[in-house]
């Protein structure tokens, strides 16, 4: 379906996790940041210890050009076909600004960085729009956790502002329950091609223990029966794939 972005009302604290912008109160539109994703498989010959040295050299370069830059690294766990890769990259600015300023210093002077990337790794590129769904205050940035990314299809006659309130309504049932996440809406921008989806749903955890805390809640505590209900006729997501991440550079 074309998604149809209209308002939506969102009550939210701070969306530092992956360094976006935070809804400030609960009457604010949706807001939307840059974040670009990278899948990337080593080069022959080209290991872990390397790619160090790589985001060492990046992290410096940032520092100095591209103060609004936050990235992880993210190892995949269990997941539907990971055999083409080897980790992936999350990097992300506050606004499109910032991003667009980042492109440009980077264009203009890598410091020699460049040829680094291009030694150490071949990736695939990808840049998405996204607005937070769900967080409390004082979330983030967290340092290592685990995140998920499940593809969501929007129901005829339902808008992104409708699937949004129905992720926060399973969200909000769950933190009650005593877990603690953040999520947002992945929207496909640039360099995904033809997608047969329409966002990704994506959520974070500190800990493999809150994700664990988040299994029991939803299959034995009744979560499901409450996302059955506010997704209704709104948004369906296929089973998400996971992530581990680490926190490589966050924003100054």
């Amino acid at each position: 379906m074309k998604i149809n972005l209209g308002s939506v009302v969102l009550s939210a604290g701070v969306f530092s996790l992956f360094g976006l912008p935070a809804q400030a109160d609960h009457h604010m539109e949706m807001q939307f940041a840059p974040s670009e994703l990278m899948t990337c498989a080593y080069k022959e010959g080209k290991d872990s210890d390397d790619l160090r040295k790589l985001t060492n050299a990046f992290t410096k370069w940032v520092k100095k050009n591209d103060p609004g830059y936050t990235y992880y690294v993210l190892s995949p766990n269990w997941h539907e076909d990971a055999s083409g890769w080897d980790f992936a990259w999350i990097g992300n600015w506050g606004s499109g600004s910032d991003m667009g300023k980042g492109y440009d210093a980077w264009m203009e002077d890598d410091d020699d960085v460049g040829p680094m990337f291009e030694d150490v790794m071949e990736c695939n590129y990808s840049l998405s729009a996204v607005t937070p769904i769900y967080g409390e205050d004082g979330d983030g940035p967290w340092e290592r956790g685990v995140v998920w990314f499940s593809r969501c299809d929007i129901e005829d006659g339902a808008g992104l502002g409708d699937a949004v309130g129905a992720h926060r309504a399973m969200s909000s049932a769950m933190a009650e329950m005593g877990q603690s996440s953040v999520s947002w809406a992945f929207l496909p921008t640039l360099g995904f091609g033809d997608t047969e989806f329409d966002y990704y749903h994506v959520q974070a955890w500190p800990s493999y223990s809150q994700l664990g805390m988040g299994f029991d809640n939803y299959f034995n505590k009744g979560g499901w029966k409450v996302q059955a209900d506010a997704q209704e006729d709104t948004v369906s997501c296929a089973s998400p794939n996971m992530y581990t991440f680490r926190l490589v550079h966050a924003a100054n």
